[in-house]
């Protein structure tokens, strides 16, 4: 074990700021500095370098730390090997402290489990039908061996917990053995799924018997879970940096026949769900993704689905379409030429969209153009929300091609869907679940606070506009506190480092929400409201004018000026 206060003075040699700055662009902000967040998809910067305490903070993700804490995240690595990489930088030997890491017991089992399969395998005459399903796909010894590939003959029983002595339960946990002790995988080839670091976490079984289900999974555990893990990504993470893209299959084998045929940036997901922890995974590789799913509907649902998860994120995404079923199919029918030529012709995002729904659709009637045109609408706000606005256009142009209309028409016509969809959407309020007694007053001051802390922070041309018509005054809790800071010349670091929690986590939530309605909407609105509030409080104080007199005269003047407010609040929506 590395003693802390070896790991502290590691910390303290290094500086949060070359260490970050060796990965990220940083911009000084005041005493601090900022970047876009490597942790998660964002426009404005929410990640801080706090070079004052030698942290890091992500408002938008919640990602903190120090030097070895970030070199541990933006490399994948765990706590031991980010402590290595950190002790040479800061010119520490910490050789005495290293010891091997004993690996928990579940992979040990896994391992040597792993290995038997391997031997059986190898030591199968070519004739057996496991090496007759394998060399069919085009799978030889070598690539097996490269693989990991092996075979279950039902012999290893309970063995290897017995070696361990270990109980038969816990395989049956693991789902390698059933609870009479034969193994679960019997008559199967073994596929090894690892981890991120090449450590086998379960098994895949491939039936050659043609039962059901054609293939079997170990169950979920602590070091397996689907959504986290992408079938050979050990494999593929430095070539997929190297080549700047990434494929995106589906099945086990599809993934082997493509890295066995030189493309070996492949991965594949594990069942037929893409998800944001794969997104993650790939985006710190590169933004660039080609999809690759089998042709039947599934895989192009599957495809549709991942879509939602990659714009998100800011992939750059291209959708590979072909004859046959699957990759795997493909290269058996047309070679390596032939995924080259389907990759090459591969279509973009934006164009993919169009023409897979135009059969979903009757595009010789009006109403079945008004459908379409209504699905299409659904993406371009997809569009318009991702990195990928610019190419709205394209995806404009495109529709025109298909319905044959012009493309002023079919961009007139997704704006007014939009318009309708976004008139009958209510905008969710900012405001405690914990305090269900606050006031009308109160929620709508803390909606305002969150509609000046969002136009502030991500979208800066408002900045001096608010200035110009709004102040500290004008608002109650947070946003009188955060209009105060900007008023006395903090920046958003500072306001960060010296506001109240409350503000700071209001701050965090801003980062994380946005709204449906385009920011000039927002702003209106929050003028508008001010507007309303200052003249309720101006109502309030001739009121008190109004008790405060006898003078019939001054009660005629001052109950004038209530009126004449309390008309222009009608007209406005007023609360009176």
């Amino acid at each position: 074990m590395i003693p802390k206060e070896i790991i502290d003075e590691i910390n303290s040699r290094l500086n949060i700021k070359d260490i970050v700055g060796n990965y990220l662009s940083l911009k000084k902000t005041g005493k601090n500095y900022t970047a876009l967040c490597p942790f998660h998809p964002e426009d404005t910067p929410s990640f801080f370098i706090f070079p004052s305490t030698n942290t890091f903070h992500c408002f938008g993700c919640g990602a903190h730390g120090d030097p070895i804490s970030f070199i541990q995240k933006y490399e994948q690595l765990n706590f031991i090997d980010a402590v290595k990489k950190a002790a040479v930088l800061a010119g520490i030997d910490i050789s005495q402290y290293i010891q091997r890491k004993e690996l928990p017991i579940e992979l040990q089992i896994f391992e040597e489990y792993h290995k038997k399969y391997k031997e059986i395998l190898l030591n199968l005459p070519q004739s057996h039908p496991a090496w007759k399903y394998l060399i069919n796909r085009g799978i030889n010894k070598n690539y097996a061996e490269r693989f990991g590939l092996g075979f279950s003959n039902g012999s290893l029983k309970s063995s290897i917990l017995d070696d361990f002595d270990l109980p038969i339960t816990l395989g049956n946990k693991l789902g390698i053995v059933r609870e009479d002790g034969k193994e679960i995988f019997q008559n199967r080839i073994i596929i090894p799924i690892n981890d991120d670091f090449g450590r086998v976490i379960a098994f895949a079984g491939r039936t050659i018997k043609n039962e059901t289900p054609k293939y079997l999974n170990s169950p979920e555990n602590k070091f397996f879970q689907k959504s986290k893990i992408l079938f050979l990504f050990d494999k593929s993470k430095n070539i997929i940096k190297r080549e700047k893209y990434s494929i995106l299959v589906e099945g086990y084998f599809d993934a082997i026949s493509m890295h066995i045929n030189g493309f070996e940036n492949t991965v594949a997901i594990l069942g037929s769900a893409f998800t944001q922890y794969h997104a993650k995974k790939l985006i710190k590789l590169s933004d660039k993704i080609i999809t690759m799913f089998d042709m039947d509907e599934a895989g192009q649902n599957a495809t549709l689905k991942s879509l939602d998860y990659l714009l998100s994120f800011g992939f750059q995404v291209a959708i590979a379409q072909y004859t046959t079923k699957d990759p795997d199919e493909l290269i058996k029918k047309e070679g390596q030429n032939g995924i080259l030529r389907t990759l090459e012709n591969s279509k973009k995002f934006h164009e993919f969209i169009p023409e897979y729904f135009k059969d979903k659709y009757n595009l010789d009637d009006e109403f079945g153009i008004e459908q379409y045109l209504e699905k299409m609408a659904e993406w371009y706000l997809k569009f318009q929300r991702s990195k990928h606005a610019a190419i709205l256009d394209t995806f404009i142009k495109r529709i025109s091609l298909i319905i044959l209309k012009p493309e002023n028409n079919i961009k007139k016509a997704i704006d007014n869907i939009l318009k309708y969809k976004k008139y009958n959407k209510k905008v969710i309020p900012y405001a405690s679940l914990e305090e269900p007694t606050i006031s009308s007053r109160e929620k709508r001051y803390n909606e305002l606070d969150k509609q000046l802390i969002w136009l502030w922070i991500k979208h800066k041309k408002y900045r001096k506009r608010i200035q110009e018509k709004l102040s500290s005054k004008d608002f109650e809790t947070y946003g009188k506190e955060f209009l105060d800071f900007i008023e006395n010349g903090y920046d958003l670091s500072e306001i960060l480092e010296n506001g109240s929690e409350e503000l700071i986590n209001l701050i965090k939530l801003t980062w994380n929400f946005d709204y449906d309605i385009e920011p000039e909407r927002i702003f209106m609105s929050l003028i508008d409201s001010i507007e309303k509030f200052r003249k309720e409080e101006e109502v309030k104080k001739l009121r008190k004018m109004l008790n405060n007199t006898n003078d019939p005269k001054e009660k005629k003047e001052i109950m004038k000026k209530i009126f004449e407010i309390l008309a222009t609040l009608k007209k406005r929506g007023g609360v009176f």
